[in-house]
């Protein structure tokens, strides 16, 4: 929500947990991703959170993990490939963050668009940002590598990116369009 993450039992809709979440203004946007046994969220101009959840005869117990100040995301919800977390920043720049450590393992020299809207396929991230420039970034751990770059658009796209099979499904401003892959 805007201010807290919560478990919420899917057959019924009861709230199994909360976890209060700081965040500027209520602006929790980006989607929570399971790493392990562990969910990490950022906030805009907060911090990225790791947190445990836990289950005993008593319920559910929620703990904070870690927080780290210096990667804080915005809107774009991060992909999870080998345990490893890849985070378009409030700065627009990429990281890489190892959630076992707390550590972030590296941050892109440039800064890229202001949304990027990703998927992840083995090693590989496909990633759209809000002027239509798609790329393909090889999730290494070791440092940023951009394989490719293509503007497919000149018209807005904020909506996240789809992938089907050999098909790229994108929605613009106007419309939606299929691009083979």
């Amino acid at each position: 929500t805007r201010n807290e993450l919560a478990g919420v039992d899917i057959k019924n809709g009861t709230i199994l947990w909360r976890q209060e979440v700081p965040a500027f203004r209520g602006m929790n946007i980006l989607t929570p991703v399971v790493v392990g046994n562990t969910i990490f969220t950022s906030t805009y101009r907060n911090a990225s959170f790791l947190y445990r959840v836990d289950r005993d005869d008593n319920g559910f117990s929620v703990a904070e993990i870690w927080r780290d100040k210096k990667s804080s995301g915005y809107m774009s919800t991060p992909v999870v490939i080998d345990d490893k977390i890849y985070l378009h920043q409030q700065n627009r720049k990429i990281s890489c963050l190892d959630p076992a450590v707390s550590m972030v393992l590296w941050t892109s020299r440039k800064p890229f668009g202001q949304y990027w809207s990703m998927v992840a396929n083995g090693d590989k991230i496909l990633a759209l940002d809000q002027k239509g420039e798609l790329l393909l970034v090889h999730a290494n751990p070791e440092a940023f590598t951009l394989i490719d770059r293509q503007e497919i658009t000149k018209e807005d796209t904020w909506a996240h990116v789809a992938v089907a099979n050999d098909q790229i499904f994108v929605r613009e401003l106007k419309a939606i369009v299929a691009y083979e892959w």
